[in-house]
């Protein structure tokens, strides 16, 4: 019996009125993460003036004003994270020289415990003692990171900390992505259950061959699948499962444009991409993060690609496990890193290049979009042969019938709300409907032996 995997899925687009606010665009160096804590948003990144602020690479904004936060970081800051009512922060070491995890005491940030090492660093922002993310697991802090030195002690990429010296988890991480760069970097933790993920480029975890991603189960590390062809950057759970996204195409021999989801057993794709429309550009997801319940996405991008369908969005999007919402088209000639909420309000910052941009999102159809009228398809699984039915509470206008390669099957404009659809030769296809001006894509599969 041959199988196919149904993806279970309906994409559609509103058209709610909505709007970007920009909060400030004068500073001097991107903005790479938000972390709210003490009933402020706090930001770091590459900037030393930010808002009119001048800073050391982390400031701090109570909704009306920008301040420095204290002594912030000697060199740019990557990310910031509010763990058991405290705020940590990591940062980039371009020198050959020692890095440290932070804890800002409400008036400065000071180190905690030993200084990471890389014993094959050279000077730059690459190849050096870089520190990426942290967060708490099984009650201990875990960071991650460029070192493979922690005091005198070989700690290779991740490490945990016991309240006194930080420890290895296991053999650690090490080597790179075949193809990629020979730069061992994880770059984003996150829990997964009582699992804790690490994702980035890296070839290997507790010496077995993973690909750019990871898990470990307090005991072992375990690989996901085939990992990813490069590096992955975001890595979030939403609705219980667990995405990923970073500037890979490929898992194994599954196509997973910048964007996947993990199904138990293998990296697949959530049914859409994001991507430059200029395939010269750099594209790339660079955060993934819930936000007021939903999964917010960012990077550099300025697509969708859902089927043959293309939408316009520019460095962020929102997902709410059945809806793709551009939010008003995104935030055109920037790049998105940093993602909050803070006083009711969805926060974006990133900027282009050497500038700094942070904006807020305003909606007046609220924090839920509106969902097109409902399209129905039956039966799906169908037999070879046999005739599906597509229904919809409005006019059908035109339906495309794709198969996952991308190539169109069938092209139907209906002008009734309901239509006939056979199909004879087993397989998974997208099918995309236009209704009353909404599109919305689901998925069929026709079974057979």
């Amino acid at each position: 019996m041959k199988h196919f995997f149904l993806i279970s899925l309906c994409f559609c687009f509103n058209r709610a009125a909505a709007q970007w606010t920009e909060i400030c665009s004068t500073g001097n160096g991107f903005v790479t993460n938000f972390e709210t804590f003490d009933g402020e948003l706090f930001a770091t990144g590459f900037f030393t003036t930010l808002c009119g602020t001048s800073c050391n690479y982390v400031a701090k904004w109570d909704g009306t004003s920008w301040t420095a936060a204290g002594n912030g970081f000697s060199e740019a800051g990557h990310q910031l994270r509010a763990i058991n009512n405290e705020l940590y922060g990591v940062r980039y070491e371009p020198d050959i020289d020692s890095n440290w995890v932070y804890r800002f005491d409400g008036s400065n940030f000071t180190q905690v415990g030993e200084g990471v090492y890389l014993t094959t660093a050279v000077t730059g922002f690459s190849q050096t003692s870089n520190l990426y993310s942290i967060l708490s697991y099984n009650g201990e802090l875990v960071a991650c990171g460029e070192f493979d030195r922690v005091g005198n002690r070989n700690i290779p990429g991740i490490m945990r900390y016991n309240g006194t010296l930080w420890d290895s988890l296991g053999a650690g991480l090490s080597g790179n992505i075949p193809g990629t760069p020979p730069i061992m970097y994880p770059h984003e933790l996150c829990l997964f259950g009582t699992d804790l993920i690490v994702a980035g480029n890296f070839r290997s975890a507790g010496g077995q061959i993973v690909n750019g991603i990871a898990r470990w189960d307090g005991t072992q590390w375990h690989a996901m699948g085939q990992g990813f062809n490069s590096t992955v950057y975001g890595i979030c759970v939403y609705n219980g499962e667990l995405y990923a996204g970073g500037d890979f195409t490929m898992s194994g021999i599954n196509s997973v444009e910048y964007i996947a989801k993990w199904d138990g057993t293998q990296w697949i794709s959530p049914g859409f991409s994001l991507s430059y429309e200029n395939a010269g550009n750099y594209s790339f997801i660079h955060t993934l993060k819930e936000v007021n319940g939903r999964l917010l996405i960012a990077g550099g991008f300025d697509k969708a690609q859902i089927g043959t369908e293309t939408f316009n969005c520019t460095a962020i999007v929102a997902f709410d496990g059945t809806s793709l919402d551009t939010l008003a088209g995104g935030l055109p000639n920037k790049e998105v890193e940093a993602i909050a909420f803070y006083n009711g309000q969805l926060i974006a910052g990133g900027g282009l290049n050497s500038s700094s941009y942070i904006a807020a999102y305003q909606s007046t159809a609220g924090t839920t979009e509106q969902k097109a009228p409902a399209v129905t398809i039956s039966p799906n699984p169908a037999n070879p042969g046999s005739a599906f039915r597509i229904e919809s509470g409005q006019l059908i206008e035109d339906v495309k019938i794709t198969a996952i390669s991308g190539q169109e099957i069938l092209h139907l404009n209906p002008g009734q709300n309901s239509t006939h659809i056979v199909l004879s030769r087993a397989g998974a296809y997208f099918v995309t409907v236009s209704s009353s001006g909404e599109i919305q894509t689901h998925n069929i599969i026709i079974s057979g032996e």
